[in-house]
């Protein structure tokens, strides 16, 4: 727990994945490359969940108060790869900090059953009156989708 609570520390500091950003940010005298070691050896021995993590993110988070969330679909290539993913993230200080995702399996925009279970997820986590605000673009659109979020 607490290595995992300094990884999220150093995230919220780094703005940054990169497992050399986040290692620079840690505290103590150990060089960088022995704290990416540790990094890495912890994701290999303890495969984390991506709810459990959002989990400890939220609690980690002081405000209290409803929070601000972001839905989003962003798509890069990994080598040869596509990887299209569709994030919601919670707004802290002005930095969207991811805490729930699907890989979409295509190309394009996300579709209505996809975005409901990241909700739904998003829900086993908070509860409604914990969202201020769901922040999406012109592609997150449907009516199925506006009528069941309301829900």
């Amino acid at each position: 727990m607490e290595l995992l609570s300094l990884m999220v520390l150093a995230l919220l500091q780094a703005k940054d994945v990169r497992h050399a950003e986040l290692a620079a940010r840690f505290s103590g005298r150990a060089q960088t490359n022995s704290v990416i070691r540790r990094v890495e050896r912890f994701f290999d021995r303890h495969p984390l969940c991506p709810a459990d993590v959002a989990h400890v993110v939220l609690a980690l988070l002081p405000q209290t108060r409803p929070r601000e969330f972001i839905i989003d679909r962003t798509n890069w290539k990994y080598g040869q790869t596509d990887v299209n993913v569709l994030m919601l993230a919670v707004m802290w200080r002005g930095v969207a900090v991811p805490l729930l995702y699907a890989l979409l399996p295509h190309g394009g925009s996300s579709d209505t059953a996809v975005r409901h279970i990241l909700m739904d997820d998003a829900l086993c986590l908070l509860r409604a009156s914990q969202l201020r605000v769901l922040y999406t673009d012109r592609e997150v659109i449907g009516h199925d989708w506006i009528q069941e979020l309301a829900q």
